[in-house]
């Protein structure tokens, strides 16, 4: 997939150097023989993340040498946060432990985040199951029908907590479009808020990958349940080429480059990892096995069975977006971080 479709103007792509592998290194088709794959899930059960996890854990181990058992675990906390830092710290450096968390995470470090310990650079961006937008949803019965309607009323909005996409992205179009959302915290995830949702405790949800909801809730669509408000990314779901990009709402030059940088992590959408500093030969096994099981056909045929968008990037594209964002200018990048990550008083 050509990362310029993306419209990184001007940003350096580098490509990072591999580590170099251990002398002592098991032969590479015997490593996993006999051994198990831990794939750490950094959001609750039945969420998006979730999904496409567990759809590559049922297949990826049959393109690993050794053709290990693969073992989805659920690692909730902060948005993704706490299996972040476990895998980058605690996890053992040696291809038995992979994961995947919250595609906004990666830009905790560009913006100080003391909570963020580890360097987004320095992990093995294995590869990503495609590109993402994330939608603002409204339940049928309240009184937002359009995006219009967001800058005229207060909505609440449901999320998990401030760091999340649920809470973040609403206080990013509060901040830089004018909109009135009152994001209220605490729900554990997707399934908490939904029914909150439904209850009629929150008026819909913002920072909702489109294709988790058409995997997750597709009766809403069905039913008519929702409506979709507005959409969040790079660029519009062919699902959506009448609900509005937030892009496109933006005013001014500078807006949307603020909204570029906050919203760059969609073209990653859904991105999996392994520590840093693996051996050079079980990042390529790792790599190739992911390239692999997302050519499977029995993965793409599940997919298609659970409405899963997939359009893979290798882990160096990934890489190379991950690296262009950090070549994003330092002026740009305060201001987007004095709006997602503001210093709490």
């Amino acid at each position: 997939m050509p990362v310029s479709r993306f419209g990184f103007a001007g940003a350096a792509l580098l490509a990072l150097t591999a580590p170099q592998a251990s002398a002592q290194a098991p032969p590479p088709d015997e490593f996993y023989k006999g051994k198990t794959l831990q794939m750490l899930i950094g959001f609750q059960a039945g969420t998006g993340y979730d999904t496409y996890a567990r759809t590559l854990a049922r297949h990826i181990g049959k393109h690993l040498p050794g053709n290990p058992t693969v073992v989805p675990s659920n690692m909730t906390g902060a948005g993704g946060l706490v299996a972040a830092n476990h895998i980058y710290n605690v996890a053992p450096k040696d291809g038995t432990v992979i994961g995947i968390f919250n595609r906004s995470t990666i830009l905790d470090p560009l913006f100080g985040a003391p909570e963020a310990k580890f360097d987004a650079l320095k992990y093995l961006w294995i590869g990503s199951m495609g590109p993402e937008v994330s939608v603002c949803i409204s339940w049928a019965k309240s009184p937002f029908k359009t995006w219009q309607d967001l800058f005229d009323q207060e909505f609440i909005a449901a999320a998990t907590s401030f760091s999340a996409d649920t809470g973040v992205y609403p206080t990013v179009f509060n901040t830089v479009l004018g909109t009135k959302m009152k994001v209220i915290t605490g729900y554990r995830g997707g399934p908490e808020m939904s029914l909150a949702i439904e209850k009629g405790e929150a008026h819909g949800r913002c920072g909702w990958s489109w294709t988790a909801v058409k995997s997750t809730k597709p009766e809403w669509l069905t039913n008519k349940s929702i409506h979709v408000l507005m959409q969040a990314g790079l660029e519009k779901s062919p699902d959506l080429p009448d609900v509005p990009l937030v892009l496109d709402i933006a005013k001014t030059e500078r807006q949307r480059m603020i909204l570029t940088l906050a919203f760059a992590p969609q073209a990653i959408a859904w991105p999996f990892v392994g520590p840093p500093g693996l051996p050079a030969e079980r990042q390529q096994m790792l790599r190739q096995a992911f390239d692999a099981a997302l050519r499977d056909p029995e993965l793409l045929a599940e997919a298609k069975k659970l409405s899963l968008d997939i359009d893979p990037m290798s882990g160096g594209e990934v890489e190379k977006i991950v690296a262009g964002l950090y070549q994003t200018p330092a002026d740009v990048v305060a201001e987007v971080r004095g709006i997602m990550r503001p210093v709490q008083k």
